[in-house]
């Protein structure tokens, strides 16, 4: 497939100059999104348990070029749990202090009495829109009909989304995988009910339940659904840098791109597609080119890490911070040849000082990050 209008993909390595600034034809820029937002930047943070909290969003938005607006997705949340919580007093519903734009919620949910007051809940939250969540594949999930369970009945969960519909005041997205089984026709006419009971997109990760995180996406699947769609589709799966963030745009036409778990360890992509796009460099990086080397990249992995930590200690007290600081770290380190050193120190840190001690340490010997990895 030839790439997208006014899209080219760069090669790998090396620092270009930046071009003049290069739009992304994306229907996402047509959804009015809350607060008059209109996203001109459709590379999007995914919403993904224990990662997706208020210190890897902090992380990203320094990350996010001057000028650009996106959407960032908090961790999945039980409207079962959120119902009967204080929003923004919660782990995994605290925001940065001032609030923040292009946050998108994303709600595990199947009953009207649980979505309704968890999306009066959210509007503490000033959300840029709210998605539902149909791609969790884990075993308690489909055991309640939940997550990728709802793909199996087009019916419910076309009625689950029309509830939605109902009770949101913000535009509404769905998140879903390819399925339980192999059935491109079944998928195409899923998202087409979707859409019919209200979604305003959708976010396609083209892997089976079956599959998890294994195997390759099928790219080919998001080219083929984008054709059929009246609303914008944003793909998700097997993007690792900044050039599989271009060529996913450029083999399947999706209407945005969002980074999972490679926001971990390189978070700076949003930076780097940036730049390749033309925008300017992040605020207070003004003059500075994205890092682009192995060596480079490992440089900015030290400084990432350490402003992780200053967030998370803002926010959570230890305990909690130093898990969420190794959960992170778990992933994270996959992108350093010898990141598993990092990984076996985050193991023993009790504190804030002493996981700031052990990043000094793990870096007092430079290191270069790898391209990709196994996730």
């Amino acid at each position: 497939m030839s790439p997208a209008r006014g899209l080219s993909v760069p090669e790998t390595g090396g620092k270009p100059s930046p071009p003049a600034r290069t739009a992304i034809p994306s229907r996402l820029a047509e959804v009015p999104f809350a607060g008059g937002r209109r996203i001109n930047f459709p590379v999007l943070l995914a919403p993904m348990v224990g990662l997706s909290h208020v210190a890897l969003r902090a992380l990203v938005r320094t990350y996010i070029p001057a000028g650009a607006s996106t959407l960032l997705f908090t961790e999945m949340l039980s409207s079962r749990r959120l119902s009967a919580e204080r929003v923004g007093s919660t782990p995994q519903t605290y925001v940065m202090e001032g609030g923040e734009p292009g946050l998108v919620p994303q709600l595990l949910a199947n009953e009207e009495r649980f979505i309704r007051e968890s999306l009066k809940k959210l509007e503490a939250l000033s959300p840029a829109g709210v998605d539902i969540n149909m791609g969790c594949p884990v075993k308690k999930a489909l055991s309640h009909n939940w997550g990728v369970a709802l793909m199996g009945d087009m019916a419910y969960a076309s009625e689950v989304v029309s509830i939605a519909r109902r009770h949101a005041r913000v535009p509404l997205s769905v998140k879903m995988r390819s399925g339980l089984s192999e059935n491109l026709t079944y998928l195409v006419d899923f998202i087409r009910a979707m859409e019919s009971s209200g979604a305003d997109w959708v976010t396609l990760h083209p892997r089976l339940q079956s599959q998890g995180r294994r195997g390759r996406a099928s790219w080919e699947t998001l080219a083929r659904v984008r054709e059929s769609l009246r609303i914008p589709l944003v793909g998700n799966g097997d993007v690792q840098t900044a050039e599989d963030v271009l060529m996913m745009f450029a083999q399947t036409g999706c209407d945005g791109v969002m980074v999972a778990r490679a926001a971990t360890g390189r978070p700076w992509i949003f930076w780097q597609v940036g730049e390749t796009l033309g925008f300017p460099p992040p605020p207070g990086r003004e003059g500075e080119m994205a890092p682009r080397t192995p060596e480079e990249e490992g440089r900015e992995c030290r400084r990432a890490l350490l402003f992780f930590v200053d967030r998370l200690e803002e926010r959570f007290v230890p305990t909690e911070g130093i898990r969420r600081l190794r959960f992170f770290v778990a992933w994270s380190h996959k992108w350093l040849p010898f990141g598993h050193h990092l990984w076996a120190e985050m193991t023993r840190v009790h504190d804030y000082a002493s996981a700031r001690a052990a990043i000094g340490r793990f870096f007092e010997t430079p290191h270069s990050m790898l391209p990709r990895t196994t996730l």
